[in-house]
């Protein structure tokens, strides 16, 4: 039985790979699911070893279509990293064209939380923002109706229990799919702003014998501001095309 040339071997080498790329191209508009352990695999194999200079096309298109941005394998790796280190190892015309935060991205190492941590932090924040929403709310109307006082939350109140929600609702998205894109991020943090702010805002009222529930919004802020600054740490851009 005779054995592949080395022509054909790099054949089925850049092939493979022009394979997986149309498969994350595919999977980014949701028309299948990209296999992206194998992926990885054959870009870590590139990146350490090398391989035809054919592939450097290949990468650079993978690159070019953004389709990388958020994919990482089970082990927290950024398969978008990998493809740079691995077009960087072939040293070919394509990497000269490497733009500048793509070579950040592949130089700088990141921190990668293992998925489970952001997958943990995203239900945390999800559940914190239901308790903001139930304190605002329920236990203000309650502590009203215990006291004598109106069972009407006020505006303040109001306003604490929709930042909650949407940050329970952002954060949920994270717990069923945790591939944060960058407005994911942007949002958590907009959101974990919002609540110091009211907590902020609240407290001149509450020196004055004002509402009940001044620090609920803390119970999203908080969990919101660790899981952005984990998804930040996993390699997630504050901005992006995707």
């Amino acid at each position: 039985m005779l054995e592949p040339s080395q022509s054909d071997l790099t054949a089925m080498e850049v092939a493979t790979m022009r394979g997986l790329a149309e498969q994350a191209a595919l999977a980014q508009q949701g028309e299948t699911t990209l296999d992206v352990e194998t992926l990885s695999a054959r870009l870590r194999d590139v990146a350490q070893r090398g391989g035809p200079p054919e592939l450097g096309a290949v990468l650079w298109e993978l690159l070019s279509s953004g389709t990388l941005t958020t994919v990482r394998d089970r082990k927290g790796r950024s398969c978008r990293m990998l493809a740079v280190k691995a077009l960087l190892k072939l040293d070919g015309p394509e990497a000269r064209r490497l733009a500048p935060e793509d070579l950040t991205f592949g130089r700088t190492p990141t921190l990668a939380p293992p998925r489970w941590v952001l997958v943990i932090s995203a239900a945390l924040t999800t559940l914190g923002g239901l308790g903001t929403v139930v304190v605002s709310l329920v236990g203000h109307t309650m502590m009203s109706l215990a006291f004598h006082g109106s069972p009407i939350p006020p505006f303040s109140q109001f306003v604490a229990a929709l930042t909650g929600g949407l940050t329970a609702w952002r954060a949920l998205k994270l717990v069923i799919a945790p591939e944060a894109r960058p407005s994911d991020l942007r949002a958590l943090l907009l959101l974990a702003a919002a609540g110091g702010l009211l907590v902020t805002l609240e407290i001149p009222a509450r020196m004055n014998g004002g509402p009940n529930g001044l620090l609920s919004p803390l119970l999203a802020a908080l969990p919101a501001a660790l899981t952005a600054v984990f998804f930040r740490a996993s390699g997630i851009p504050f901005r992006g095309n995707t």
